[in-house]
Formats: C-alpha cells, structure tokens, sequence
C-alpha cells in the first residue's frame, strides 16, 4: 500500500513552526480585541474562520502522528487562542443578546439571542473555557490517544477492528477477544474519561439553564422534540425489518450464534480494489448524478487533498476537514482496498463537496447543523452504491453490495439507537455521581439488548470506550444526527432522477447554514415532524432487504 496518497497541508499552513502559523495564532488576540470594541458580524466571522482553520489544522496533523511532540505542542497553542476566542464569542452574544432584534435578522443572529439567555455571568464563561484545556478536552485526548495508541502485542486496537471484516469466522472472533481484553485492561481510564467529559457537560447545561443535555442537544441541531420523537419512533419500528436481515445474515454465513464480532461479515464476494479503481468508481458514479460533484471530486484527488495510508500512530475512522481561510477541504481515512474504504471515500468527498458549495459563505451562512451533515456525504455513498449495483458481474456480487448497504443501515439505525439509549442511560447515572467502567458495560449491554433484540448471542459491552462521539461535551448525543441523516439522504436519493433535481440538491445544501431544518426540508416537500416521512426511507431499506432474499 505504499502508493496510497497522503495529503499535503502546505496550503493551509507550511508548518507548525512557520510564522504564518505563529501569526495566525496572534491575530486571534488582535481580532478578538478589536470585536470587543466594535462588534459585529463581520469581524465575528473572520475571528471564527481563523479560529476554525487553525484548530482544523493542528487536528489533522495529530490525527496522522498522534504522538508527535510539535504537533502536541501546536495544539497547546491553538487552546490558548481558543479560550481567547471563547471569551471573544461569549461577550459578542451577550451583545447580540442585548441588541434589538430585526425582522431581517440572519438565523445566527437569532440563535445567539437564545444562546445569550443560556450564559452564566461572563467570569464564570471564561473560567469554564480555561478550565475546558485541563478538563474535558484533556479526557478527550486521553480517549483519543489510548484509541490509537494501545495495542495487543504488535496489533493496535485500529488492526483489531479491522479484522471485523475478514471472512474468517475465527480471526473475527480472535481479534474481537482480544479487542475486549485490551479494553477491559484500560477500562478504568476510559471511564474516568467519560465520567469527565459527562460531568462536565452535566454540569455546565445545568449552570447554563438547559432544561437538559437533549435540550441543548436539539436546539443545536436546530430539530424540535417533536421532530427527534418522530425518528425515533421510525427507528423503533424499524428493529423488526433489521432483526430479520440479520437472521437472514446468519443463516448465510451459517452460523447458530451470530454474535457481534459477525456484524460485519462478509456475505456474498467482491474484489479488492485499487486506490486509483477507487478514485474512477466514485468520478463516475458522481458524474452520473451531477458534473458539479464530478468536477469537485476529481480536484481533491489531483489536488493531495486526500490521507489514505494507513501507518501506526495514525489514528482510525475517517472525516473531512474544511479550512475557511484557504476554502479547501481534506479528507483523512484509512484506504484498505475493499468495498467498504471505496464508500467511505464516496462518504467523505461527499462531506467536502457540501464544504464546497457554502465556500463563498461567511460562517454565519455556512455553519449547519450535525442533523443536515450526513445529508450529502451519505448521498455520495448512495450513488456509488448505486454504481456498483448496475454493474455487478454476478448474483454474488449483488449479494456482496446490497448486504454491505444492509450492514451499513443496520449500524446507522440499530447501533446508533443502542447508543442513544446507552447516552440516555449514562447521563441519567452519571447525574447521580461517577459510574464504574462495570456499570458503563452494563447500561451498554442493556441497550444493545433493546436495540438488536435476540438477533446477537454476544454483545459488544465496550463500545462505549472506542466511540469517540461520546468524548465531546460541547455536543452530547452525537449520534441521532446520523441516522437522521441516512434516512433523509434516503428520500433525496428517491427524486434524483426527477429534471433539475441536481440543481435543487445543490441548493439545498446551499441553504443548510442560513435556514432552520423544519422550513427548509419543507421547501422540498419534506415535513420532518411526520413519522410517515421518516418511514419512507426505512421502506427503502426494506427494497434492499428483499433484493438480498431475491440474491440467496
């Protein structure tokens, strides 16, 4: 693999010791005075681009060489820019809090009102910030770093989940003991790190006066209760259609005790592919939907704006990076050659191409919620799979992408309802004081139960500890947006071949920074609030899921 690509940071920055970084770094002092003399949009959104691009920036480099010790000492930098910008933000809301409102007002604008009457006093905002570098980003990064630095004998805990996708039963069920066993061997850090990020969140929702972290959570996704009961009502009545898929599952693998550690089973077969394979899949299934899509996607690739190597001390997962001052994008994975790396490829560029079409946005316009951001990454996916579908060479193959979506699905509905019920359950715990890495494995058992049903004999009761998404206390409940965004994608997917619908897509995604969710779904026909709509993409699943009867 060593002709896997790695990116080039160079336009963003030249290096850590560069004086551009080190002046970037000081301007965030100059900027976040001069707003405090004269506030206003403008200079709010140059402070926060800079402050984005700097802390985009320095996450990247950790995230290939997470023990490298500049890169760690960049990052002390850029937090004490960010608690400088913190203090900056929190005194331009209470200004914008005190501020007339206008009919005209952009929907930021109001947003900070509702935020302004959800601060403490403006002493205590700053000792949080100073307190957040020690506190929970320090419990984050101990999370982070134990992700990706642990190891059982020679295989990292990223060698080990990967090998959740081998066809052998036995190196599966190998890996995941020993996955376990490594976890279980560092459980009492990670509980002590999510114990630190929880209570911190619990702790300043409270002082803030959100009713709870949900309520904080929903108004950052900018959905209404009404709209988060209807998905997951959805995803609740869906359980039974994925229980059946994962029978049919272990039926073809031939297995009695289909366990976690059989989730992501091959089924069917498909070939290794190439990057460069990879790179003319997702081109040309793009270019079938959209030139536009094309045209960007072929840019990141000929422009090094890709990471796909994977090497030891890189961290696993995958995500895209946008830097507003360069108006460029990254995109950061782990290319293996099988079906599942060409998606994610088609999932990140699809993440960088929503990045694309808000470029000329200040980030006022072009900030959107978690809720619309899967919209155009798993859309991406849909079109490659899609792709892939029209020119499978044989009924084993079809067998091999429509189980893969299945599997997909199944992660995005049923695991993702497991760890809201898992954060749910937490919270509540923790309310109560410290929960014990037993208790974590426990609640994360219980609501792996309630979501898979009997359809798994074994559990998984560590997830808990290598999902980062729990690790974020400025946004709890990491999780919902995901499948709110596959079954959104689901329906967009479903009117792709209507007359200029491309052109209605990209527009949508223009508008993902400046509108409310609610309004601007409607303006395509979509009311989020209705169950119904949210179960027109689980019937869409169900289409996939006869296509694999039909397969066997």
């Amino acid at each position: 693999m060593n002709d896997l690509p790695r990116w080039s940071l160079d336009a963003i920055y030249p290096s850590v010791g560069s004086k551009e970084f080190s002046d970037d770094l000081g301007r965030v002092r100059v900027l976040a005075s001069a707003l405090e003399e004269e506030p206003s949009l403008a200079l709010f959104d140059e402070l926060t681009a800079l402050m984005v691009n700097l802390d985009a920036y320095v996450s990247a480099l950790i995230s290939t060489d997470s023990e490298n010790e500049g890169y760690l000492k960049a990052l002390s930098a850029v937090e004490d820019a960010e608690v400088i910008y913190k203090k900056a933000e929190d005194r331009f809301t209470r200004f914008v809090g005190q501020s007339e409102a206008k009919a005209d007002d952009p929907l930021l604008l109001r947003e900070l009102r509702t935020e302004a009457k959800h601060l403490m006093s403006e002493r205590e905002e700053a000792l949080a910030a100073e307190l957040a570098r020690s506190g929970e980003n320090a419990w984050s990064r101990l999370q982070e770093t134990l992700s990706s630095s642990i190891k059982d004998g020679e295989k990292t805990l990223t060698d080990l989940r990967s090998l959740a996708f081998s066809p052998d039963r036995t190196v599966r069920k190998d890996a995941f003991e020993h996955e376990i066993s490594l976890l279980e061997s560092h459980r009492f850090s990670f509980a002590s790190a999510l114990n630190g990020v929880k209570g911190t969140a619990l702790t300043l929702e409270r002082q803030r006066g959100w009713e709870s972290p949900i309520a904080r959570s929903l108004f950052a996704s900018r959905i209404t209760p009404r709209t988060l009961d209807a998905l997951l009502s959805a995803m609740e009545s869906s359980l039974p259609l994925f229980h059946e898929y994962l029978s049919l599952k272990a039926r073809l693998l031939g297995v009695d005790d289909f366990s976690f550690f059989d989730l992501f089973a091959p089924v069917g077969s498909s070939g290794s592919y190439s990057f460069d394979e990879a790179r003319e899949i997702v081109l040309s299934a793009y270019d079938a939907f959209s030139h536009d899509m094309a045209a960007f996607a072929c840019h990141a690739f000929d422009s090094s704006w890709i990471d796909a190597e994977p090497h030891e001390g890189k961290a696993g997962g995958a995500y895209d990076a946008y830097f507003p001052i360069s108006r460029e994008s990254r995109v950061f994975c782990n290319f293996d050659s099988t079906h599942d790396s060409v998606l994610t490829l088609a999932h990140e560029l699809g993440h960088a191409y929503h990045d694309s079409v808000l470029r000329n946005l200040p980030p006022s316009q072009a900030t959107y919620p978690m809720t619309l951001a899967e919209t155009a990454s798993i859309f991406g996916e849909l079109l490659v799979t899609d792709s892939l579908l029209a020119s499978a060479r044989s009924r084993d193959e079809e067998l091999f992408i429509t189980e893969q979506f299945l599997s997909s699905a199944c992660q995005t509905i049923v695991d993702i309802y497991s760890r809201y019920l898992f954060e749910s359950r937490f919270f509540d715990r923790r309310r109560e004081g410290e929960a014990s890495a037993a208790e974590c494995c426990d609640m994360m058992a219980r609501s792996q139960r309630d979501a898979y049903g009997d359809s798994l004999k074994v559990l998984h009761p560590y997830m808990w500890a290598v999902k980062s998404h729990y690790y974020d206390a400025s946004f709890s409940f990491y999780n919902y947006p995901y499948a709110f965004g596959l079954l959104l994608a689901l329906s967009l997917y479903s009117m792709k071949d209507e007359a200029g619908f491309d052109i209605t897509y990209r527009s949508l995604l223009e508008r993902t920074g400046s509108e409310e969710v609610l309004p601007l779904l409607r303006s395509v026909g979509i009311d989020a609030e209705d169950v119904g709509f949210w179960m027109r993409g689980v019937e869409l699943i169900r289409s996939f899921k006869e296509r694999m009867e039909g397969c066997v």
